[in-house]
């Protein structure tokens, strides 16, 4: 009956919500709840349902709903908290997709109005024509939205430049917990007494806030009564830091601050963490913007990714146990190296031995920043069960006690059996201890009270607090009581219950909380599990599939907007199923038990993988190389061993054999995909319409190519794919001619069988068909490796080979598809190494030419555009720009099955890129961009083509 009434409560609270707010803004079904049980914390909890308010009367509107039905109510943002705060047994107020407006700039007072969603990195951007910023600098800047930073008290790098976001925090409109919707500074009789109460309980404890409050500006451990004037209460220093506890805030006015005119950073590398540390105050004698800290684990751990170890190596000589990134800001290039030539004397009155690196340019300095933000994720890229996680990672002590804290902490971990990784802000003594804890296990379990317990009391002892800017959430109110004592935690109580007497706002968070090892809450315990899947790929490496799934540490940085790859769907939807992160915790859940009896053949997962372009971006932008692309693969196979492969997925995936027996008759084939009758069919089909499959060529590239290619001894082999086969012969010719021109023997080969690599198989989850490729291409291929390099003009027939056999391909044979993938290159890195043995034999147009560039995803993310920006720069008087374009949205079939979505991603940026530059020339090596642009009317060359025009 108690189920029952539960149920019925819940149908209740549904329909008043979706009355109150619109039906598509309320989800609580099983997935979305799911998905919004975790943030980047150790932490899970299931979560009542999901809202997604438009507007602050939306806000309002939940808070009644929620008040009558007793639901507590929890805001959240990019759900970037790493302490468990975006988590919790209430209905979440997801403001990321609507609330994200900016309200109102004010050039005279240096401040802007926002609303809460907005990620604080779009509105840096959109001040950056003003030259103002927001003063704190989170490195989740590009994920963590403002209401967010403002409910965590935010801070960053330049902590001792700008302070915390409390700080610049001017005005704050909020929805208290009764509903009411108000200015904090207005004077409505509930906000006097709310500033009455306030001030008597800062008042009353006013020895116990002097003698227990931490010896650090950078604190966010409990309401800040610290900050509480009891003569004028300002009560935007409490909601500032409280983790949504008090109230919601609907809108923001902060104060600016302008942007610096010119940085420059020295790395100063250290034999020992302890010698960096003491190093620091010294340093900041000298006024630095920033001092950052980065310990040789996450510096190893950066040399393993293929996305980020390019940069460190520009910064990084040597082996340095700890790195010290110094910042300063400057008015003039004389300036700033008076500030380095200061450093460097200091460094050597203090006997510094190391060496000194400078980052001076903007490109420079974003390797070093890129890095520094990107290190909670490089340091989750750890295939262990045991993870450097977030739980004392966080506490700050007076940077003059920095040093003998962190001995301390040593101590700690090692007498717990275990090591640690260690980095951050040194100038605010707050540096992010990770220390390796497998909380699967006893001991692990073990180990996270112990350090935790331990950690707390070192923190205490040197003056510091457990928490510098990542809040206490649910890893730290624990221990509010042993850094505050009862009497300030009784206020701190007080101050909760005078602001939401029904503790319905976010409750268990700083006051009243769980203990931080609870297994109820915990994402990770001894008795976690996962059911077994017989996969196709090889997952060893990462301990299994779900191991792949569980290399998500929640971090969101694929909730980025703007600028990268990764992730387009997420981009195109602003809906937390379609990101990267949403689709590993899909596949994470269902594998261990949450969605029985479906498991891998739940629809629930199944719509979650449905908007996956594939597109291979998550394996080089998340610092944890999360390959969702393969995941996608491996999930939709098992899926279709239980449902059955659809008749659209075996289509797409035998394109090759489509278009063989299309060729047969290609101008009877051409017009049965444009007329009527071909579309009915195709509907028949199942197949979509709005936009027809690429149009065959009336001679295969092969049949002209075997008699105009080299034969005999070759210096390379061109493996023909089905685009360039079938579709696209002209780029094949193009290729043939400048060969030709440089005088060098370029062979041509169909892959044997079927003559396809299996991308599209691949994409579709035929796996067993895929690796049945795969394996006749490998064992044809490795028998002609001595033969010259293989040479790929398709990206996603060139990733097939070096990124998926490898590990598709049966064990016996991983180490031929190794060697063969190592003698894969695409068209234009192999014409840049002709060209520069070569460039005498050619002749060039001598022709001006303005060429904007967009790279293939799969190339992109695996082996990178740059020679195929060299290539084109070759071209004399060329002029060549790539375009930060991200996907182009087609992606194989995606583009076909998802029209909508997928011009919608194109016209986020590369669409509109290339019409703001109608004159210049467009090159694009991957066959689905160039349709996607040349569907929207713009000319479009492969790469390999617009070198053969400019020949003479």
């Amino acid at each position: 009956m108690a189920a029952i009434q539960q149920d019925n409560a819940a149908r209740e609270l549904v329909a008043d919500l979706q009355t109150a707010i619109g039906e598509g803004q309320v989800k609580f079904d099983y997935m979305t709840r799911l998905l919004y049980s975790t943030d980047a914390s150790n932490y899970q909890i299931m979560p009542i349902g999901v809202t997604f308010p438009r507007n602050a009367d939306d806000v309002v509107a939940i808070h009644e709903v929620a008040r009558k039905h007793h639901a507590p109510l929890l805001p959240r943002g990019g759900g970037s908290s790493l302490a468990g705060q975006t988590v919790g047994k209430a209905v979440v107020m997801d403001f990321s997709r609507h609330m994200r407006r900016v309200r109102g700039v004010n050039a005279d007072t240096s401040s802007v109005t926002v609303e809460p969603g907005l990620v604080l990195g779009h509105l840096n951007k959109q001040l950056r024509g003003m030259g103002m910023m927001v003063g704190p600098d989170p490195a989740s800047a590009e994920r963590a939205t403002v209401g967010g930073c403002i409910g965590n008290n935010a801070s960053g790098s330049h902590s001792i430049l700008y302070g915390m976001t409390a700080d610049h925090v001017k005005r704050l409109e909020v929805v208290l917990a009764s509903g009411e919707r108000v200015w904090l500074d207005d004077s409505q009789a509930s906000l006097n007494a709310l500033r009455q109460k306030v001030a008597s309980l800062a008042r009353d404890h006013q020895d116990e806030i002097a003698a227990r409050f931490p010896k650090t500006f950078r604190t966010v451990a409990g309401y800040a009564l610290n900050k509480i004037d009891p003569d004028d209460v300002d009560l935007n220093w409490l909601f500032a830091g409280s983790e949504g506890t008090l109230g919601t805030i609907v809108q923001a006015e902060l104060n600016l601050v302008p942007v610096p005119k010119m940085r420059r950073l020295a790395l100063l590398h250290f034999d020992t963490v302890r010698e960096s540390l003491e190093a620091t105050p010294r340093i900041l004698e000298l006024n630095p913007t920033a001092v950052e800290m980065m310990d040789r684990m996450l510096m190893d751990r950066t040399r393993l990714n293929p996305e980020f170890a390019p940069r460190l190596v520009q910064f990084v000589e040597g082996d340095p146990a700890s790195l010290l990134a110094v910042e300063f800001y400057g008015e003039s290039d004389a300036e700033l190296s008076a500030h380095v030539d200061s450093l460097k004397a200091l460094m050597a009155r203090i006997g510094h031995k190391g060496v000194i690196t400078l980052a001076t340019t903007a490109q420079e300095q974003a390797n070093v920043w890129a890095v520094r933000k990107a290190g909670l994720g490089l340091l989750m890229s750890e295939r262990s069960e045991a993870k450097p996680i977030a739980f004392v990672e966080d506490a700050a002590v007076p940077v003059e006690n920095l040093a003998d804290y962190i001995d301390d902490i040593d101590r700690i971990v090692r007498e717990a059996g275990t090591t640690y990784s260690i980095y951050a802000h040194a100038s605010a003594g707050c540096l992010h201890v990770r220390p390796l804890v497998n909380l699967k296990s006893i001991k692990g379990r073990q180990q996270y009270r112990q350090i935790a317990e331990a950690a707390t009391d070192a923190a205490i002892k040197y003056s510091g607090t457990i928490t510098g800017e990542h809040g206490k959430g649910l890893s730290r109110s624990e221990f509010g009581e042993k850094l505050f004592g009862k009497p300030l935690m009784g206020a701190f109580k007080a101050i909760k219950t005078a602001f939401d007497p029904d503790n319905l706002m976010n409750p268990g968070k700083i006051v009243d909380a769980t203990l931080m090892d609870d297994p109820s809450t915990l994402r990770y315990t001894p008795e976690y599990s996962v059911i077994e899947l017989d996969t196709r790929f090889d997952w060893s490496a990462d301990g299994g599939l779900s191991g792949a799934a569980e290399m998500c540490n929640g971090a969101g940085v694929c909730r980025k907007e703007g600028d990268g790859t990764m992730c387009p769907s997420y981009m195109g939807t602003l809906d937390e199923a379609h990101a990267t992160r949403g689709r590993a915790n899909a596949l994470r859940l269902a594998m261990s038990g949450h969605l029985r009896p479906d498991h891998l053949g739940s629809e629930a997962v199944h719509g979650v993988f449905d908007l996956c372009l594939s597109c291979k971006a998550c394996k080089a932008e998340c610092p944890s190389s999360v390959d969702v692309a393969r995941m996608k693969a491996e999930f939709l196979a098992a899926y279709h061993d239980v449902h059955g492969t659809p008749l659209t997925s075996r289509i797409f995936a035998n394109i090759h054999r489509l278009n063989a027996l299309g060729s047969l008759m290609p101008g009877i084939s051409n017009l049965m995909l444009t007329s009527s009758v071909g579309q009915a069919l195709a509907r028949v089909a199942g197949l979509p319409t709005e936009r027809p499959l690429p149009a065959l060529t009336n001679r295969r590239f092969s049949r002209w190519a075997t008699s105009s290619a080299a034969s005999g001894e070759v210096d390379a082999t061109l493996v023909i794919d089905t685009f360039t086969e079938f579709n696209h012969p002209e780029v094949g010719h193009a290729l043939l001619r400048v060969a030709d021109a440089l005088g060098v023997r370029l062979g041509v080969m169909r892959l044997p069988d079927q003559g396809c690599c299996g991308r599209p198989a691949i994409s579709k989850g035929l796996l067993d068909q895929a690796k049945q490729m795969a394996t006749a291409n490998v064992q044809h291929l490795s028998k002609r490796t001595a033969d010259g390099p293989f040479i790929f003009l398709e990206p996603s027939c060139q990733s097939a080979f070096v990124d998926d056999y490898p590990g598709l391909v049966d064990e016996p044979l991983q180490s031929d598809a190794a060697l063969v993938a190592s003698v894969c290159m695409s068209a234009e890195s192999w014409l840049v190494e002709q060209l520069a043995e070569n460039r005498a034999q050619i002749t060039w147009d001598e022709q001006p030419r303005e060429i904007l560039l967009h790279g293939h995803c799969h190339q992109k993310a695996l082996w990178g555009t740059t020679s195929t920006k060299a290539l084109l720069q070759a071209i004399p008087n060329a002029t060549v720009s790539e375009i930060d374009s991200g996907c182009c949205g087609v992606a194989g079939s995606f583009g076909y099955e998802h029209y909508e979505l997928s011009l919608k991603i194109a016209n986020q940026r590369l669409l509109p890129a290339i019409a703001a530059r109608p004159d210049a020339l467009v090159a694009a090596p991957g066959t689905s961009c160039r349709t996607q642009i040349d569907e929207a009317g713009h000319r479009v060359w492969h790469p390999v083509e617009l070198v053969a025009q400019a020949l003479g």
